[in-house]
């Protein structure tokens, strides 16, 4: 009886141990300073939220939403006429943008943390929905 019991605490320890590994995300200066470096520079992250989806450990997966904006203004190329290149202004610079995206993080606040964005998902455009709009004449 006494074996019973020592399994079915163990047993109970191991299902449960998944939850004492969630831990805290990263701070959100960590995050900003990561998705700037890996973004380059080009876009930084102005707000996030985080939702756990796994943690085994140190290391866990997050769904993240927020808003992000770009450090300057972004244009696509749209054509060419003879030697002039036609551009479009996509996006304005410190417009924010919705994005989603999926993050992986390693470390704790004592160790310091890695932090990976991927999936990463925004507009196009930072003029929502419409884009350009043309005149019937």
């Amino acid at each position: 009886m006494k074996k019973q019991w020592i399994v079915g605490t163990a047993l109970l320890m191991l299902m449960t141990g998944n939850a004492w590994a969630d831990g805290e995300p990263p701070t959100e200066n960590i995050l900003k300073d990561q998705f700037k470096k890996q973004y380059h520079g080009i876009l930084k992250l102005d707000a996030i939220t985080l939702k756990n989806l796994d943690a085994k450990g140190n290391q866990a997966t997050w769904s993240a939403e927020g808003d992000v904006s770009s450090s300057d203004d972004l244009y696509t190329w749209v054509g060419q006429l003879a030697d002039y290149e036609l551009l479009e202004q996509t996006w304005t610079k410190d417009k924010p943008v919705k994005f989603s995206a999926m993050l992986t993080s390693k470390g704790t606040p004592a160790s310091g943390w890695s932090v990976n964005f991927y999936s990463f998902q925004a507009a196009a455009s930072d003029r929502g929905r419409g884009g350009r709009r043309y005149q019937n004449e």
